[in-house]
């Protein structure tokens, strides 16, 4: 009988999902194919709460409400902190598991995932540098009375700065499984993920 906790959660569902190609049988490669498909669908419902929040930060932003426009950015950097956490379980995927499975992906890539996709186009877009809005809104629309004091530049330059690092954490995890190899999905591999990452100018002390 579902307890109401794994009924709110949807529990039998979710944990349903989890699909291996490998032969259950198979005990060495069944629980790294494993591991490697609960980190990507995981990681998945982490962009996917990073994507509500960053519309809402948009969308507060556009308004001219600062100072929540400012708590949706930090909810979405801490988001895309834990997943640059989250990584690190991919370090306990040896290279050798990997390649033993890594047929069975056939076409797929990460590059090909539409939500980690529209993450960094809505960064990249809004947040290079903090280059979107002062206190006045990305339309100029003034800010909220009592929320002057906050603006959301350094927010977005925070929230850049944490997609930054997934992207160089990503890079080397990507360089320890497959060294200079051809990528999945018709990626040219690090060559393709070296292209992504977006370093800022450097700045001279003053």
């Amino acid at each position: 009988m579902e307890t109401p906790y794994e009924r709110y959660l949807r529990l039998p569902a979710l944990l349903s999902l989890q699909q291996p190609r490998t032969s259950r049988d198979d005990t060495a490669r069944w629980p790294d194919e494993r591991l490697f498909i609960v980190v990507h669908q995981s990681a998945e419902l982490l962009v996917g709460q990073a994507l509500v929040d960053l519309g809402t930060a948009l969308e507060h932003t556009e308004a001219g409400r600062v100072r929540p426009a400012c708590t949706s950015l930090r909810r979405v950097t801490a988001l895309v902190e834990a997943l640059d956490q989250h990584l690190v379980l991919l370090d306990h995927l040896d290279p050798a598991g990997f390649g033993a499975f890594r047929p069975l992906l056939e076409e797929a890539s990460g590059s090909q995932s539409p939500q980690f996709a529209a993450l960094f186009d809505l960064v990249d877009e809004h947040g290079h540098f903090g280059r979107t809005t002062d206190t006045g809104g990305a339309a100029g629309t003034p800010p909220v009375r009592g929320e002057e004091q906050e603006e959301p530049a350094p927010s977005w330059r925070a929230l850049h700065n944490a997609v930054t690092r997934w992207r160089v954490r990503h890079l080397l995890m990507v360089e320890r499984m497959i060294g200079d190899g051809a990528g999945t999905g018709g990626t040219t591999g690090l060559e393709y993920l070296r292209s992504r990452i977006h370093l800022p100018p450097h700045r001279p002390p003053v």
